[in-house]
């Protein structure tokens, strides 16, 4: 149990710095936020706005499971269920978008796709041994 209690609080961690970050960097520096949007270089700027308003919604909901995985980690076994679409989420929602981010030409996604892997893939050991013991 103590893996996945420290499965919890990195992931969970991790979630709650993008998200803060994600929410802080387009609100204070938003012309750096939109430089990296191809539209933004097409020039579309309604397009860049529906950006950084879904990026407001994403942020948010990375705070809110982050908050929630640094509560999961007090007791993780009676988490179990929670862990487990965590690691679903990983696997089947944010490793698939950043493929396609990819296939899309957004630069940069190769590290972050890793890492949902990696998140996704030690969720699951973690919560595998878990139940054998």
């Amino acid at each position: 149990m103590n893996k996945l209690k420290w499965w919890l609080r990195i992931v969970g961690g991790w979630y709650l710095l993008l998200g803060l970050a994600g929410l802080l960097i387009p609100l204070f520096n938003p012309e750096m936020y939109a430089g990296g949007l191809p539209s933004a270089q097409a020039g579309d700027e309604l397009a860049v706005a529906a950006s950084m308003d879904m990026n407001f919604v994403v942020m948010l909901v990375f705070i809110v499971l982050g908050a929630l995985m640094e509560v999961a980690s007090r007791d993780p076994a009676r988490a179990r269920f929670f862990i487990g679409a965590m690691v679903c989420l990983e696997f089947f929602a944010y490793a698939v978008v950043n493929v396609i981010w990819a296939f899309r030409g957004w630069e940069g996604t190769l590290p972050i796709l890793i890492l949902h892997l990696l998140f996704g893939a030690t969720g699951f050991v973690f919560l595998r041994q878990a139940k054998s013991e």
